[in-house]
């Protein structure tokens, strides 16, 4: 089965511009930073991305953490975006720096579990799937006791 998402927007200008878009779930502004040019009214595409991919990856590690039996607290994430401008301009990488909760310090055997999970969710999460090859996808777990 197959699943739809759809989008609605709309642009009026050039560099300096300004968007919109719209999904069943999400309504942005969106414009092109100010440190390329841009207005910076709203979010751009960098942002987007970066936003999917990091609710990507801790949606999938949390799904991965509970399907493993490993009892965790949250997960908390920091994630960077690097756009680089040698030859044509591009999204160059995207790190993830997800810290996983947990009630009780763990031992050696079960953090060396949650690592492994946590590189095995980044591979198995479909935004990353979408944009590999393209964009260096790396990850940096850490655990860390409630």
């Amino acid at each position: 089965m197959d699943h739809v998402f759809e989008l609605q927007g709309s642009w009026k200008g050039g560099l300096s511009g300004e968007g919109i878009v719209k999904t069943e779930n999400l309504t942005t502004d969106v414009s092109i930073p100010s440190s390329m040019g841009g207005s910076e009214k709203g979010t751009n595409p960098d942002e987007l991305l970066l936003s999917s991919s990091a609710a990507c990856y801790f949606m999938t590690i949390g799904l991965y953490l509970e399907r493993n039996e490993i009892p965790f607290e949250d997960i908390k994430i920091s994630s960077k975006l690097t756009v680089s401008d040698k030859g044509r301009l591009h999204v160059a990488s995207i790190h993830h720096y997800p810290v996983i909760y947990l009630s009780n310090d763990p031992n050696e055997a079960m953090t060396s579990r949650i690592h492994d999970i946590a590189h095995r969710a980044e591979e198995g999460c479909m935004i990353t799937r979408a944009i590999k090859g393209n964009v260096d996808v790396v990850v940096k777990p850490s655990i860390k006791k409630v």
